[in-house]
């Protein structure tokens, strides 16, 4: 069950403000496996007396419930240092027992603080040498962690020193609060459309989170003056008269009894649909800053706490914790009370009370043995007419002339005769007849109704003799020998051991298709037993748009032997690399002519489709002048930008020549 819990702090002194859900200074009780919403009000008292609601912007909260302080009561836990993992060290260890468990790596361990037990002090083996235990909490309970922190870092001279602690998990923590939303704290709904018999009405709703502000009503193109919250009805009418010229004194307003107000249209007003709506403009509202967070009392902690406590209902802390600038600071701490379950054993369920009937209600209700209802005596009911209608001696069914209708004694009778239907003549055992015939003499089934026949062996039908399916005297399906047959008796399917064969059932000649077969073991044919196949033999190829078997491909690329087979579109160009939409090539003559020492010429070539980002190959010609070195890149769309680099000290020429330019999409 879910439920909204309201907590005014006081933070200046750390205590609950009377309002929302604490009454009396008192949390409310809460029930395991319950979700709460959680929603805190941070105030603080001004020199006034006054409570102000502080500036939480840029501050986090947390919130906790649990046994604060305490330490696990059973169990152990094991440290860990430099990839050893000690053995089990009880709850309630001695000092010279954890120093025991870990000596290798510590001078001396100290209980620390007050604490009995479950507070460690642990003192490096030498100084100036770093420390650092992990920590296990292993089979603590109730569901512990052990807090391992540093107290003093390791210099010349000095031993580092941690303090491992043990400490009981909350029982319900929280740390992300967000801001309580306001929607529909105030609102403006119409309850009746205006008629002859009804005014127009309005109801103006005010939340619980609002805490002061103003608002506004608008009525065409009038508005009223910004009217404060929580007025009296008769100024809020009184705003409306003096702010909507068009509504004065053809209005009423009253409260809700909610602190809002029901708003009905008068006067001129009143009786009719007013067509102009009545809207409200809350902008000037003023909200509680609530934060709010979810706490869900169904963790392992509880189920320990109770299991720890051995009682139904525990009393542990409930903390918040405020933190600004980076300070945290402890602004509540309380007992709340949780209980096991919300029907405890000593509920009780009220009973059944007493009540009376009167003599008058005692004999209404009272029935006589007689001869026109109820015989007890002679265990029979009676109908008005003094007939017997149900004597439950006999085990007797009888009707309105005194006839027995149904008797069930030994065994049931329906008039003294066995079971028939539509007559009153017994039908006799039924010899040497068909289910239909035997039905309709019943009188199951009306003999004037034309029903189907029973189906005889016959040549026309079923031939269950010779397993055969007949149409029009013609064998349809011979499922002796497995075999389809047309009108013509010619078989047109055969499905045995080998496989399904449709066209002629030995296989040969004209077939539409074959799936295996027992003469020419085909695997999948399509067309004529020479066609297009999937099989073996060389007439057996695998082809596509076309009658004609594809001779296997020679000295060709994949792409074009893709084309061949139909598998691709011959006039779409393809890319050849992993990823790569497109392939462009053409041969180009180019000249770069003279190229200084150490100098660059550039040539522009248009290619279409060439895209920023693609890959350039160039094919050189057979001979490229000495120290030129020819590069190309698609520097816009359709370009492709070829230079030539002399990396020499002298001038060379690089005359006309052919490349082969091929542009990869990518």
């Amino acid at each position: 069950m879910a439920s909204t819990l309201d907590l005014y702090i006081d933070t200046s002194t750390g205590q609950l403000v009377e309002g929302g859900s604490v009454v009396g200074g008192a949390l409310p009780t809460l029930t395991r496996n319950d979700s709460y919403t959680l929603r805190l009000r941070l105030l603080e008292k001004q020199t006034s007396g006054l409570y102000d609601d502080i500036d939480l912007t840029g501050a986090t909260l947390k919130a906790g419930i649990g046994t604060i302080e305490q330490e696990p009561s059973s169990g152990s836990f094991k440290l860990s240092i430099n990839g050893t993992t000690s053995s089990a060290i009880p709850f309630n260890s001695t000092a010279i027992s954890v120093y025991t468990a870990i000596s290798n790596n510590v001078s001396t361990v100290a209980l620390y603080g007050s604490d009995t037990y479950g507070s460690y002090l642990l003192t490096a083996t030498q100084p100036n040498t770093a420390m650092s235990f992990g920590s296990d909490a292993f089979t603590l309970f109730p569901t512990s962690s052990v807090l391992v922190s540093t107290r003093r870092n390791p210099a010349t001279g000095i031993e580092a020193q941690q303090v491992v602690r043990l400490v009981r998990n909350p029982i319900v923590y929280a740390d992300t609060f967000t801001t309580t939303p306001t929607a529909g704290q105030v609102a403006l709904t119409l309850l009746s459309t205006g008629t002859t018999a009804v005014n127009e009405t309005y109801e103006l709703t005010v939340g619980q989170d609002v805490k002061g502000g103003s608002f506004s009503l608008v009525f065409g193109a009038n508005a009223t003056t910004a009217i404060p919250v929580f007025q009296t009805a008769v100024s809020v009418q009184n705003s409306i008269s003096a702010g909507i010229s068009t509504v004065t004194a053809n209005c009423s307003v009253q409260d809700n009894g909610n602190g809002g107000y029901i708003i009905a249209f008068t006067g001129r007003l009143g009786l009719t649909n007013v067509t102009t709506s009545l809207t409200l403009d809350a902008s000037g509202i003023q909200f509680i800053p609530f934060k709010q967070t979810t706490l869900t009392i169904n963790t392992a902690e509880v189920e320990d706490a109770f299991a720890d406590s051995g009682e139904t209902t525990i009393t542990p802390t409930l903390e918040i914790e405020l933190t600004q600038s980076g300070t945290p600071k402890t602004v509540f701490q309380g007992d709340v009370t949780i209980r096991k379950d919300l029907i405890t054993v000593g509920s009780s369920v009220p009973g059944a009370q007493a009540g009376y009937y009167t003599k008058s209600e005692a004999d209404d209700l009272f029935v006589e043995d007689s001869s026109t209802n109820v015989n007890a005596a002679g265990r029979a009911l009676v109908d008005s007419t003094s007939v017997t209608a149900f004597n439950y001696e006999t085990r007797q069914l009888i009707n309105s002339l005194g006839s027995q209708v149904v008797s069930y004694g030994a065994g049931l009778a329906f008039g003294n005769t066995p079971l028939g239907f539509y007559g009153t003549t017994v039908t006799a055992q039924p010899a040497s007849t068909n289910v239909v015939s035997a039905l309709v003499n019943l009188g199951l089934v009306a003999s004037s109704v034309t029903l189907g026949n029973v189906v005889t062996n016959s040549t026309v039908n079923v031939d269950a003799t010779n397993q055969r399916l007949y149409s029009g005297g013609q064998i349809s399906i011979d499922y002796a020998t497995r075999s389809l047959r047309n009108a013509s008796g010619t078989t047109v399917a055969v499905w045995n051991a080998n496989g399904v064969s449709i066209g002629r059932g030995d296989g040969a000649g004209d077939v539409a298709l074959i799936l295996g077969d027992s003469v020419s073991y085909t695997s999948i044919s399509f067309g004529r037993n020479y066609g297009s196949k999937i099989g073996t033999s060389t007439l057996q190829k695998f082809a596509f748009y076309d009658s004609t078997p594809i001779v296997q491909p020679s000295n060709i690329n994949a792409v074009s032997g893709l084309i061949n087979l139909g598998l691709l579109a011959s006039g779409t160009t393809y890319g050849v690399l992993p990823s790569s939409p497109r392939t462009l090539t053409t041969l180009t003559s180019v000249t770069f002519g003279t190229v200084a020492a150490n100098d660059q010429h550039y040539r522009d070539v248009v290619i279409t489709g060439a895209l920023v980002n693609d890959v350039v190959l160039l094919g050189l010609p057979s001979a490229v002048s000495a120290g030129a070195v020819i590069q190309g890149v698609v520097y816009q769309t359709n370009t492709v930008c070829l230079s030539c680099t002399n990396s020499d000290n002298s001038s060379i020429d690089v005359n006309t020549a052919t490349y082969r330019i091929t542009v990869i999409g990518y």
